[in-house]
């Protein structure tokens, strides 16, 4: 076993794309600790399914050696997230994957099993690309009789039964068929999981909810998990809340927490639009942004206070007006409130105080804020936060950072932090809200193969992704792109130490 300083943790991630894999493990090195991944080619790849047997033998092996273990049972059970929504596997196969954490727990009863597993989302488009084929005609309709159907049982409003009648007659019966027996198995799936950790097979467990909206089968779903968490009594080791790509992040960071016996990080949040941020609800969630907020910070068990002093880290949250841009679906921000220059000046005063400052970039989905981003460079520079994000959802975001800021709480100014600060202001400023937009315009996306659009983006973002490293006075340099599913959503950013 490793020394108390040197703590080691197993993860089994989601899938195989860099922030949920390589950048999980550069979070935790920032807190001196060690975390184990499978390889590359065991975790599947896009809609094709992880080799889960692999898996399965990859996390025994490691058992001994680990401190503790962090499962997404979407890898473990179905072979991936994507997969978990169309895969053709029966309830029965599915659950005797599941019952590898009975194994484990058998086998090391004293080492703590996190775990945690998506609610199946509901995308209100006709993308096909991460569903069953029929969701490229049918997505559009399939969402609108969810979501209506679910508003009609909850507030008996008879405008949404009528449009939820209007969407139902469109999708055929097969289709609405295979896909409510689709939720139904993986339903019974989780509902296995919260039994697990009724018996304490499972230490933590958390089911996020992935892309979702007010209402729909999902939030059915979610309401009744709810009240299975409260019949088991459980409500303790449970936790229920919007997300999906960033659980692995925060799991790590209480898990890593926890064998450590780290006290709570304590934040101070400064907000730049305090006026209009308690009527937000961000993009693909449920429930206010503060409550999002609420919940990643009680996911790390970080708490906040009412003043700078107090406070471990400062975090500046970005919003504008009461509802998201998006910058991958083109949607304009709806509302530029503006930005108070007061905001800037108490987190430059935080910073001159000797105080660490981190940025919550979440006036859109997917990608950050040029606007606000320029404004700050003015006053406050970029390589002095000790933390940024803005990727992909609000609680992506919110709970990147909050892992970030727990697990490099002591690090804060060293280099393995300043990396990961380098890397989420390239991918989630520089190329999501910039550069992909510029890339999707010169391009045929398409109609291209693989290899000729890695080739592409990489001749673009490359060189002006080093001119701005270079401008902003950052000590690393792009050394190489990847596109992990062979699209330019994601990429993956290779960083180097630039040359003295």
């Amino acid at each position: 076993m490793p020394p108390v300083s040197m703590r080691r943790v197993a993860l089994i991630p989601v899938d195989a794309r860099p922030v949920v894999r390589e950048q999980v493990v550069q979070l935790v090195a920032t807190a001196g600790c060690e975390l184990l991944v499978p390889p590359l080619d065991m975790l599947g790849h896009f809609r094709q399914p992880a080799d889960r047997e692999a898996l399965a033998d990859w996390l025994l092996a490691q058992a001994e050696n680990v401190d503790g273990f962090v499962i997404s049972l979407d890898m473990l059970v179905y072979g991936g997230l994507v997969p978990s929504r169309f895969i053709d596997d029966s309830l029965e196969s599915l659950l005797e994957r599941l019952e590898l954490i009975t194994v484990l727990k058998q086998r090391h009863p004293h080492k703590p099993i996190y775990a945690f597993a998506s609610t199946m989302r509901l995308s209100n488009n006709n993308v096909g690309d991460e569903e069953k084929s029929y969701w490229s005609d049918y997505g559009e309709l399939l969402w609108r009789w969810s979501y209506f159907t679910d508003k009609f049982s909850v507030d008996g409003d008879q405008e949404s039964r009528v449009q939820a009648q209007d969407a139902e007659s469109k999708i055929p019966d097969a289709i609405r068929t295979d896909y409510l027996a689709t939720r139904a198995r993986n339903f019974a799936v989780t509902k296995s999981a919260l039994a697990l950790c009724r018996d304490e097979g499972i230490n933590r467990l958390v089911l996020p909810q992935d892309d979702t909206a007010q209402y729909g089968l999902n939030i059915a779903e979610r309401r009744a998990l709810e009240a299975l968490v409260r019949e088991m009594q459980i409500t303790n080791w449970v936790r229920i809340y919007a997300g999906a790509d960033e659980v692995a992040h925060t799991l790590c960071a209480h898990l890593i927490n926890a064998l450590c016996a780290s006290p709570p990080l304590k934040v101070h949040c400064i907000y730049s639009d305090p006026f209009n941020i308690a009527n937000l609800t961000a993009r693909y969630e449920d429930r206010p942004i503060l409550a999002s907020l609420t919940s990643q910070l009680a996911a790390v068990d970080a708490v906040t206070v009412d003043t700078v002093e107090a406070a471990d880290v400062v975090i500046g949250v970005h919003t504008q007006g009461v509802a998201q841009g998006d910058w991958a679906m083109r949607i304009t921000l709806p509302e530029r409130s503006g930005i108070r220059d007061e905001w800037f000046a108490a987190l430059t005063s935080a910073h001159r105080s000797d105080k660490p400052v981190a940025l919550l970039d979440l006036a859109y989905a997917n990608g950050g804020d040029p606007v606000m981003l320029q404004a700050l460079t003015e006053v406050f520079p970029l390589r002095e936060l000790v933390g940024y994000a803005g990727w992909n959802t609000a609680s992506n975001s919110i709970g990147g950072l909050v892992a970030q800021c727990s697990l490099a709480r002591a690090a804060f100014r060293q280099p393995k932090n300043q990396r990961v600060l380098c890397l989420r202001l390239l991918e989630d400023y520089l190329y999501q809200s910039v550069w992909r937009q510029t890339i999707r315009r010169a391009i045929d996306e398409p109609s291209m193969t693989p290899e000729a659009l890695q080739e592409t983006v990489a001749a673009m973002f490359i060189p002006a992704a080093n001119e701005w490293l270079s401008e902003q006075q950052f000590a690393f340099q792009v050394d190489g792109i990847h596109l992990p599913w062979q699209r330019t959503f994601e990429i993956g950013i290779n960083l180097s130490e630039r040359a003295a």
